[in-house]
């Protein structure tokens, strides 16, 4: 098998050299860049299965590296290292893109299980529905879209998997920590991070947009989310 390719931006030279050679002796193919520009020239020209990507860069920020990945449709996992761990920087990197965060200063052990737990992720959950119908309502989780008449609502592949999982399982509430072993791909739910309950907010603002939608998702407080279709 090859070996994951992992892309490190990051500007402190010893930070991005060290998270290098981490990576390097976890098994990965690994490229950095220090800053913002070279990213976007890196990311252009070449695949990676992983970016590793810091917030603060000089010049283009990580948050605009980002934002113009998902703008080209590139659906790479981004773990984004942040030291603005406040609740709005949290929900705004998670709705720029991100598939998860980690606040600096942050430990080796958590960083690889969270980078491992993404390249883990499934494309979409296993036994989930790949195209079902409610009236109008088409979800075709392959396609990462939902069609209601001559109108498209596209979704990133992480809402699709969220979605999908939830599907799969409406017969039950799914916990933030399922969610997190199942779509996320992190080995226990026990990780601290905000990034399950952003998505699910994402997700329900997108659905808000089909009739009735706003309602498909609801919540069960303290134990999690449950999917309970179109009410018609």
């Amino acid at each position: 098998m090859s070996k994951p390719r992992v892309l490190v931006v990051e500007d402190e030279a010893s930070i991005r050299e060290g998270l290098t050679a981490l990576f390097g002796t976890q098994g990965f193919d690994v490229v950095d860049a220090a800053d913002g520009e070279r990213a976007e020239r890196v990311l252009a020209a070449e695949r990676f299965d992983l970016v590793i990507l810091d917030w603060m860069l000089p010049g283009m920020s990580g948050l605009d590296v980002l934002r113009n990945l998902r703008k080209r449709g590139d659906a790479t996992c981004v773990l984004l290292l942040t030291a603005k761990g406040t609740e709005d920087d949290v929900v705004a990197g998670l709705e720029a893109g991100a598939d998860d965060y980690v606040v600096k200063p942050f430990g080796i052990r958590e960083l690889l299980a969270r980078a491992r737990g993404l390249l883990r992720r499934p494309s979409t959950a296993p036994g989930a529905p790949k195209a079902t119908t409610f009236g109008r309502v088409v979800v075709d989780l392959d396609a990462l879209e939902i069609r209601c008449g001559d109108a498209a609502l596209r979704l990133s592949a992480r809402e699709a998997s969220l979605l999908g999982h939830l599907m799969a399982h409406a017969h039950r509430v799914v916990s933030r920590d399922e969610l997190l072993v199942e779509v996320w791909g992190y080995r226990d739910g026990s990780i601290r991070t905000r990034t399950v309950d952003v998505h699910v907010q994402q997700l329900r603002t997108k659905l808000r947009d089909l009739p009735g939608g706003g309602e498909w998702i609801g919540t069960s407080r303290g134990a999690g989310y449950r999917f309970l279709g179109p009410s018609g």
